[in-house]
């Protein structure tokens, strides 16, 4: 019988004590679909984790893409495939708290600390991780900023101790020194919509217009498995008009930015427009800082529009020379297309320069304007939509600076865009 089983074996005809590995389904509580680029990544972070040159690993993905309830389902299939004996749990969020963070992992691993201060409990941590008889797994969810993991506690180099991070935004690594940087992409579209159908409970007996309205609304989701299960669930049963509302909804809240600063990069970009756009990434804001040392060519080109079109509200800082420079013309009327079309929020700051020298293009606009005479003087169209959009945006309520400390300005401007976003 023996030998019969060993002929068998190196046929391949059959494996007799082979056990398949769970998917990863399995090990996931809940709804979990596991779609291709959901496969892909969980293939990626398991390899990782077993890779004994990793120490830290990074998962970066938008909101609603499903990284939390991943990370969860690998960590226990690798502990299933006894990669790690334990795995830690610890939502991070904007604010971290230190002590909470070190609270969590001494009730983990049963420590009583003999020291109160963050430095000597982060080395009674340490010194137990590092001597622990099973290797651990510390996850470090929602991650929002630069984390010195050896000022919490948590050794960064040892065979005992892996920590996997998550966060929204992948330029955290970049401080944080990860070994691995693994993204979490979002779904096809066939895919959001098999997903969307099976959570809002559309199928083909609805009705066309039901059926073009929702698959509108599964496309607005952009991928993402976590806003589609929400969207689609309140969605289910609920009449069509309820549906187109919150379509718009959706256009309006799933902007790829939630600002666009229009700017002339030689006036202010080394200055005041630096300083800002550091302040509203710094408040959480999805801000895209239109930089003109990147352009080239005569044309507004069209991925500076779609990101005009993406965004949520337009800061434009209108300095002595914005009317100088031809994108930042063009700019301008994009930014106003955007506002009749898409509801799209503008806000104007004079910056060392009074509105009515823009609104009427008198002084230095006036000198600028007269530049673009000489170069599209028989274009006229041009120069009138420019001189339009000129009195038009100047007539928006805004905020004017003189003189004064540059900060406080910074600030005055981050309230506003919090008031009106």
């Amino acid at each position: 019988m023996l030998n019969k089983l060993k002929a068998l074996n190196i046929k391949c005809e059959f494996e007799p004590f082979f056990n398949p590995i769970p998917s990863l389904e399995h090990f996931s509580s809940g709804n979990f679909v596991c779609f291709e680029p959901i496969k892909e990544t969980s293939d990626r972070l398991l390899e990782a984790l077993e890779n004994r040159k990793f120490y830290k690993i990074g998962l970066y993905g938008k909101r609603g893409s499903g990284k939390t309830k991943l990370v969860k389902a690998v960590a226990e299939k690798a502990r299933y495939l006894r990669v790690f004996a334990a795995v830690l749990f610890i939502t991070v969020s904007q604010n971290p708290n230190v002590k909470q963070i070190q609270d969590e992992i001494a009730d983990f691993l049963d420590l009583k600390f003999d020291k109160n201060t963050e430095v000597g409990r982060a080395r009674e941590l340490y010194l137990t991780l590092e001597s622990t008889d099973r290797p651990i797994l510390v996850i470090l969810d929602d991650v929002w900023e630069n984390l010195d993991l050896e000022e919490l506690g948590i050794p960064c180099n040892s065979n005992r101790c892996k920590v996997l991070l998550t966060t929204h935004c992948k330029q955290e690594f970049a401080l944080m020194n990860c070994q691995e940087e693994i993204p979490l992409c979002p779904l096809s579209i066939e895919e959001a919509w098999t997903l969307f159908k099976k959570h809002s409970g559309i199928d083909d007996e609805s009705s066309t217009d039901l059926l073009n309205v929702a698959y509108e609304v599964a496309i607005e989701c952009q991928g993402l498995p976590g806003t589609i299960k929400d969207v689609g669930s309140s969605l289910r049963s609920k009449p069509i008009e309820e549906w187109k509302t919150s379509l718009d909804g959706l256009r309006h809240s799933m902007s790829q930015y939630d600002i666009f600063i229009s700017f002339r990069g030689k006036d202010t970009r080394d200055s005041f427009t630096g300083f800002l756009y550091d302040a509203l990434c710094r408040e959480g804001f999805k801000t895209f800082m239109d930089d003109e040392g990147l352009k080239g060519g005569d044309e507004i080109s069209s991925s500076l529009i779609k990101a005009i079109e993406a965004s949520r509200i337009s800061v434009i800082v209108f300095s002595k020379k914005i009317a100088h420079s031809s994108w930042c013309l063009d700019e301008l009327v994009t930014i106003l297309k955007c506002k009749k079309m898409k509801n799209q929020q503008i806000l104007p700051i004079f910056y060392k320069i009074e509105p009515s020298d823009v609104r009427h293009q008198k002084n230095s606009y006036e000198r600028g304007m007269a530049k673009q005479v000489k170069r599209f003087g028989n274009d006229f169209e041009k120069l009138q939509i420019w001189r339009s959009a000129l009195l038009e945006v100047a007539s928006l309520s805004g905020i004017t600076y003189k003189t004064g400390y540059e900060y406080k300005l910074v600030q005055t401007i981050v309230e506003r865009v919090k008031s009106q976003i």
